[in-house]
């Protein structure tokens, strides 16, 4: 698995990456049980997440985002703004809340450059 592909198999998903293992500073647990798990999501302007996976499919509704936001892999690299919630804020007029459909994403992180606290809610959906 490279620093920006998907596990191929569901036990391949390390759990000391999930996270609310790995960055509970950002991801906290509001309901959890065996389909579902919904997060509240912040991060502080110009804070870094530390490295962490979501292996599920999830809805992401965000009350308050604002770029740039920035994908880095587990090696530091800055990726392309190719990833759909980078591309969604990239497109959204700020008005309302931003509601993204995500796909699982493999290791990595995320730096928010922008004057603005991120904040959202995560419903991941459990597989």
């Amino acid at each position: 698995m490279t620093s920006t592909s998907l596990p191929e198999n569901d036990g391949d998903w390390d759990p000391a990456l999930d996270a609310v293992t790995a960055a509970p500073k950002h991801h906290k647990v509001l309901f959890e049980n065996e389909r579902l798990r919904v997060l509240e999501v912040t991060l502080e302007p110009n804070d870094e997440e530390p490295v962490h996976h979501h292996q599920w499919p999830s809805v992401f509704v965000l009350d308050q985002i604002q770029g740039p936001i920035h994908d880095i892999s587990p090696d530091g690299v800055q990726l392309p703004p190719n990833r759909d919630v980078i591309q969604a804020v990239q497109a959204w007029n700020g008005k309302g809340s931003l509601v993204v459909h995500m796909a699982p994403q493999a290791a990595g992180r995320v730096l928010n450059a922008s004057p603005l606290t991120l904040h959202g809610i995560r419903i991941e959906m459990k597989s």
